[in-house]
Parts: C-alpha cells; sequence; structure tokens
C-alpha cells in the first residue's frame, strides 16, 4: 500500500502528538498550495459552469492518478465492504462540493468561501470527536476556535459582507465546507486500507461517474473554442496540483498525525490567500490582518503538542466508528 499508512484493519495505529519535522513541512507545503484555490476557482469559474468543471477537475485527477498507479503496480482492488463508502465519499467529493464550492465562488466571492472554509477545523473536530477518532478535549476544541476566530477577523475586516444578493452563494458554501469536512473524516479507514493515492482514485473516479449524467446537457452547451487560457490554467491548478497533489499530502498528513491538527494548521491557506490579493491589489494587510494571524498561530500551535493516541480498527468493527484510545 502507499500514502503512509498507519495501521491495518486488523490491529492498531499509534498516531503520535509529536509533530516532526518532516510533517510540519508538509503542512506548510499544503498551505501554500492551498492558498492558490479560490484564485484558481475564480479563474476557472468564468469558462465553466460548476457543476462541470468540477466533474472536469475530478475526471483528469482520476485519469492522472490512475495512470500512475496502473504503471506502479500499486493499485490494489477494491473490497467489496468499501463500495458503497466508496460511492458515497464520491459522491460527496465530486458532484455535491465541486457544484457548492464553484457555485458559492460564482454567487459571492473568494473571500466568502475563505471564511466558509475556516469552519474546517472546527467541524474536523467535531466530527472526529463525535464518531471516537479522536478523543474529546477542550485543547482540541479551543485550537479550532481560535484558528477560526483568526481568519475570520481577518476576513471581516477585509470588507466581508454578508448581503442580501450573495444568500444563495453562502449557503451553497457552508454546503461545500460541511462536505469538505465530512470527506476528511470518513474516508480516513480506505486510506488506512488501501492508501492515500488509491483512496484518492476510487473516490475520484465513482464521484465522476456517478456525476456524468448531470453534466451531459452542460458539456454541449458550453464554447470549448471560446474557453480563455486563464480558466484553462485555473482548471489545471484545481486538477492536478490540488485534486492530485494537494489532497494525497492532506491525507497522508491525516494518517501521521491527528485530524484536528491537520485541518487547524492548514487553515492559514485562506488568510494567506488574501495575502496574494493584497500584493496583486498592491494593498497591504493593517493590525486587524496581524491579530488575526495571531489567534491563528494560537491555535496551530495547540494543535502541535497532543498526548499519543491509538486508534483500533478490528474486521469486525463498524468501518464508520473508529474508537479512540488513550496509551
Amino acid at each position: 500500500m502507499t500514502g503512509g499508512n498507519a495501521g491495518s484493519a486488523s490491529g492498531a495505529a499509534v498516531v503520535s502528538g509529536r509533530a516532526r519535522p518532516a510533517d510540519i513541512a508538509v503542512l506548510f507545503l499544503i498551505t501554500l498550495l492551498a492558498s492558490f484555490t479560490p484564485i484558481a476557482v475564480q479563474a476557472a469559474v468564468v469558462s465553466f459552469p460548476p457543476i462541470l468543471g468540477g466533474v472536469l477537475r475530478f475526471a483528469i485527477a482520476s485519469f492522472i492518478l490512475g495512470v500512475f498507479l496502473g504503471v506502479k503496480r500499486k493499485l490494489p482492488r477494491l473490497e467489496r465492504r468499501d463500495f458503497l463508502r466508496v460511492l458515497l465519499l464520491g459522491l460527496v467529493c465530486v458532484p455535491i462540493n465541486q457544484y457548492a464550492f464553484w457555485g458559492g465562488v460564482a454567487l459571492a466571492n473568494p473571500s466568502h468561501s475563505a471564511m466558509f472554509y475556516a469552519t474546517t477545523p472546527v467541524l474536523v473536530t467535531l466530527m472526529v470527536c463525535l464518531i471516537g477518532v479522536e478523543k474529546w478535549s477542550l485543547r482540541v476544541f479551543l485550537a479550532a476556535v481560535l484558528a477560526s476566530a483568526g481568519v475570520l477577523a481577518i476576513l471581516i475586516h477585509s470588507g466581508l459582507e454578508l448581503r442580501g444578493r450573495f444568500f444563495n452563494g453562502d449557503l451553497l458554501l457552508l454546503l461545500a465546507a460541511l462536505t469538505w469536512s465530512g470527506y476528511l473524516v470518513f474516508s480516513r479507514p480506505l486510506n488506512d486500507r488501501y492508501g492515500s493515492r488509491a483512496t484518492q482514485f476510487w473516490g475520484f473516479l465513482a464521484g465522476t461517474l456517478a456525476a456524468i449524467p448531470l453534466v451531459g446537457a452542460e458539456g454541449f452547451s458550453v464554447k470549448w473554442n471560446h474557453i480563455s487560457w486563464a480558466s484553462w490554467a485555473g482548471l489545471f491548478y484545481l486538477s492536478v496540483v490540488v485534486a492530485v497533489l494537494v489532497f494525497f499530502l492532506f491525507n497522508w498528513s491525516m494518517m501521521r498525525q491527528p485530524p484536528s491538527r491537520v485541518a487547524t494548521f492548514t487553515n492559514a491557506a485562506y488568510p494567506l490567500t488574501l495575502v496574494w490579493e493584497a500584493i496583486i491589489n498592491r494593498r497591504l494587510p493593517g493590525i486587524w490582518f496581524l491579530l488575526g494571524s495571531g489567534l491563528l498561530l494560537a491555535g496551530m500551535m495547540l494543535t502541535l503538542s497532543r498526548p499519543r493516541a491509538k486508534v483500533i480498527v478490528t474486521e469486525d468493527m463498524d468501518p464508520i466508528s473508529l474508537p479512540t484510545k488513550d496509551s
């Protein structure tokens, strides 16, 4: 298997609370690459309808992953017990999440998408604690809240206004944040059994195939010869850099570190997006940006010191329920 497995379906995986230098370096790389995601979506959605753009994105990504895994002969056969999980995750990750994300950015703006995705650490933390992947603690929740508060402080002071005309877009972006958080949490058992890249491939392929009936009409309505180079570049970045490289690194990190730490730490991508916008617009960040960054940093530091946890997975266990016990 590939992707840094944390254990097997019949044993126990120990997830260390200490962050190794290589783990932190990967988190920084994820943060940097992900910070360009809203900008890429904004460029791509100009030419591609939301559902079509999202499905194309993952069709390209699944093709690349399939070729890579086929050449390496590292694509394990999907077990029958995981068929339903893969299908559900594919539906959540591809047609539902991508329609919500692309549609939300089209109706609102990248700043709104950053605001709603800033809730990811809180949503991931609540989910993993509710299903027993991590043990509930005040430190976990406080870290997520501090990080999210920091991002929201930056965004609100940057001119975020929840006006009525953005309401539909905001609802879509909230759905995008919920489905993305759910995908991160509930794909974890598959990452453990098959590896991160194989899990990505099966999920992306299942979601893409299931979404084909939804994109047929839109594919014929698009004027392909009029699509700008900026939209193609945005789609390429979202398909190859984000959907393949960043997703793999995210899953790899989720298997080596507590999920709440990964989600909280990489949440810095969203204020970093505003840095790029500030550079483009030649507008320097002010005191609120520094204050928000301080709150974000405090939340990140809290996640870097966690007790060791043992995740026990047995053959007869419901794969949705992964109890965590302190060692």
